[in-house]
């Protein structure tokens, strides 16, 4: 699919949410021209590791796109700049409030020129509030909309994840869905519109089950229902010491289990009969003991229990479930050295690589 062949987009943001944000809609057949100011470069560039010379990480989320580098500062590179706007029907940035103003290129300003451009500023916290103007990166998002208070370990600590949640739930995702958004209002009025993208405010659908259950009487903190205060709906360790994911929340789920285990004496009728405090936990500990974890992964295929192996990073591209999908694409650089990206689960073309390898 290339559902959006034809779409122009000027892409001024930089490190991970922007990037991957813009990188997705490349995927779905867009152009992306990335722009970078001539004397402030992206950052992304200098984040090991290198193959010859190129951060991995640069190449997994822009190289997709064609890269410009433009002297603001300069007639030239603002004569460059206005030719491409004229035929731009979107542009990220990715600054704080009032950069891009003092730049000369705000909303108001471009849309003259440009009355179909559609604008959007991604952000940490938005255009508005106390916080609007402060740094921040993906850990103060996650603590400031409560999302962080719902990742503790057993002593309460708030448990720092390993991937960025806000940058990419909240900002790359919530991105490629406020350009497709745009995209459909301008194709009812045609003229553009002003997007404002908060990521901290785009966390807070993430925490609809905890909040509506703290509304209804229910705190998360305590019951857990999600994060491991049930037996039927948490990992464990193997015979081998690898992991695996039981997520049988359902009832129907959690019996068929015991069926298939010959353990008819752990069915229950009540949810809460499963919780770590009921029901004795430390009999599922001992249960997975006794097999290792790739054993129990398949012995549980077809058998429809919510049964499933914690892949590790060095398993991910051997996956059967990944490689069957096709995500994970290889190119070969200048040099014949061997360079990979995630592409869309939309697209399953070869796109080359327009960035420089």
């Amino acid at each position: 699919m290339q559902p959006l062949k034809n779409i122009r987009i000027l892409d001024f943001s930089k490190l991970l949410p922007g990037p991957l944000g813009t990188h997705l809609l490349a995927t779905m057949g867009a152009e992306v021209i990335k722009i970078e100011k001539s004397d402030s470069r992206d950052y992304i560039r200098q984040q090991p590791p290198f193959i010859d010379d190129v951060s991995t990480l640069h190449f997994a989320l822009n190289s997709l796109k064609e890269e410009r580098v433009l002297n603001f500062a300069s007639p030239e590179g603002m004569l460059e700049f206005t030719e491409l706007l004229g035929s731009a029907d979107l542009l990220i940035e990715q600054f704080r409030p009032g950069v891009m103003k003092h730049w000369g290129l705000d909303y108001e300003t471009l849309s003259a020129i440009n009355p179909r451009l559609i604008y959007i500023s991604l952000s940490g916290y938005g255009q508005t509030g106390p916080y609007c103007k402060e740094a921040g990166h993906d850990l103060n998002y996650l603590s400031l909309s409560g999302l962080l208070d719902m990742l503790r370990d057993e002593n309460g600590k708030p448990i720092i994840p390993g991937v960025q949640i806000a940058d990419i739930a909240a900002g790359a995702y919530m991105l490629q869905t406020a350009c497709l958004s745009a995209l459909l209002e301008r194709s009812r009025t045609g003229i553009g519109l002003y997007v404002d993208v908060s990521m901290t405010d785009s966390l807070l659908p993430l925490m609809v089950f905890p909040l509506s259950q703290y509304w209804g009487g229910f705190d998360q903190r305590e019951m857990r229902i999600l994060s491991g205060g049930l037996v039927n709906y948490n990992v464990y360790q193997c015979a081998d010491e690898r992991w695996i994911a039981l997520g049988a929340l359902e009832l129907k789920f959690w019996n068929s289990f015991c069926k298939a285990l010959d353990q008819k004496d752990w069915q229950r009728e009540e949810l809460f009969e499963l919780s770590i405090h009921v029901f004795p936990k430390e009999a599922l500990d001992a249960l997975f003991k006794t097999r290792k974890r790739d054993e129990w992964a398949t012995w549980a295929l077809g058998k429809d229990l919510c049964l499933t192996p914690v892949i590790e990073l060095d398993e991910l591209e051997q996956s059967a479930q990944i490689q069957a999908k096709k995500m994970i694409k290889e190119f070969k650089n200048k040099k014949g050295n061997t360079m990979k990206r995630i592409d869309n689960y939309l697209n399953n073309k070869d796109n080359e690589p327009k960035g420089q390898i």
